[in-house]
């Protein structure tokens, strides 16, 4: 149907485009640490910040952390990455962590180690590349679970849904095969029927291309045999005041969107923990 909408109304969303380029406000980037490591089950170490111990990528007491995609996940809105995803995820990690009832030296993981790659205006294509590059260079680089922030730069590109998928996949298999993860958390398009910087009828037409790349997220994740998940926040903040761009999350949404991941991270963390204690006893009991 919003395809439809093109034959008759492709000068007015080409006109509503340029003039939103134009006169959006640009926000920058937050300041703020991108990589570090953090102590589990320490209130007083939940910031971002980088331990002075050196930590193995294969330590298996540190569960490692990697945020990667676009402006959103770059924090784009706030004013630190304390009050980004990255910043949210990691306070909302330890914050689960020190509620845990198990005694200490049964809790699994006693370090966070966090890095976000992220930039501005990236596409999946474009984080594909950067990732890419990164891993051509011999950095060293590992993590137990991705978060993903993808898809509006997309949504605004001519590509369809399907070559969008296809980018997916891709970048979801560079970060199995190469970074070993064991958890993928790719979060939904945003509704852009909702961005109020958007004019109508090109925000609707937007929020329909969005939806359109969400559905076809969630088919292709129901059929993968990757450890992808997707994470929607869509119904539990319908309600939510977005950045004064107009555009980008506000630090409401950040707080609620780090929540919902570090649940989900919680919940595959617990389930290697009782898969690795099932394996023991069988083996125990040889």
């Amino acid at each position: 149907m919003h395809y439809l909408s093109l034959i008759f109304l492709w000068p007015i969303y080409l006109l509503q485009a340029i003039w939103v380029k134009k006169t959006t406000l640009k926000l920058p980037e937050p300041k703020g640490l991108r990589e570090g490591i953090v102590r589990l089950n320490n209130a007083d170490d939940s910031q971002l910040s980088i331990d002075t111990e050196v930590v193995s990528s294969s330590d298996p007491n540190t569960l490692s952390i990697l945020v990667i995609g676009d402006s959103a996940a770059a924090g784009v809105g706030v004013e630190t990455q304390q009050q980004a995803l990255t910043g949210q995820t990691v306070q909302s990690i330890s914050a689960l962590t020190s509620q845990q009832t198990e005694p200490a030296a049964q809790v699994r993981y006693h370090k966070l180690k966090w890095r976000l790659i992220a930039k501005s205006g990236y596409s999946t294509k474009n984080c594909l590349n950067k990732l890419n590059h990164i891993l051509s260079q011999a950095h060293q680089i590992s993590a137990d679970t991705v978060i993903i922030s993808l898809g509006v730069n997309d949504v605004l590109s001519p590509i369809s849904a399907k070559t969008w998928i296809s980018q997916q996949q891709q970048l979801c298999e560079l970060l199995y095969t190469s970074l070993g993860c064991n958890q993928i958390i790719i979060t939904s398009v945003p509704p852009m029927s909702a961005f109020p910087a958007l004019p109508q009828p090109f925000r609707w037409f937007l929020g329909s291309r969005a939806n359109e790349f969400n559905h076809a997220l969630t088919q292709w994740i129901d059929h993968s045999s990757l450890p992808c998940e997707q994470l929607d926040m869509r119904e539990s903040l319908s309600n939510a005041t977005m950045a004064e761009d107009g555009f980008h999350p506000s630090a409401e949404i950040y707080q609620h969107w780090g929540k919902m991941a570090a649940g989900l991270i919680q919940l595959n963390k617990q389930a290697n923990h009782t898969s690795a204690n099932s394996v023991q006893n069988k083996t125990n009991d040889r």
